[in-house]
């Protein structure tokens, strides 16, 4: 089987979500919003954790760089996954976690 070359433009959007979710914390808040779709601060510095400042720039930085998207509702603004696509990148985490088993 012959795999199609991947474009370039593809490949330099691939290089930056990846260097935008490289981080363990980054990738834990990718988890928790996966998991539960939304949520705002609190909830993601008390299922993280972590502390609200590193909370805060961590998810900044994934919204800067178009993995989140935001909603606000008075004065909460919720966090949600805007390309799901990266969700995948933690099922590749899980399997190496595993040693590869897909179990």
């Amino acid at each position: 089987m012959t795999r199609r070359k991947i474009p370039a433009d593809a490949l330099e959007d691939a290089a930056s979500v990846l260097r935008a979710v490289a981080h363990p914390l980054r990738l834990r808040l990718l988890e928790i919003l996966g998991q539960k779709g939304e949520c705002n601060v609190s909830s993601l510095c008390e299922a993280s954790g972590a502390p609200q400042p590193l909370v805060s720039q961590q998810l900044a930085r994934l919204r800067h760089e178009g993995v989140l998207a935001t909603r606000r509702d008075g004065s909460q603004v919720f966090y949600r996954v805007a390309r799901p696509e990266v969700l995948g990148l933690l099922e590749c985490v899980r399997r190496t976690a595993r040693g590869g088993r897909s179990s």
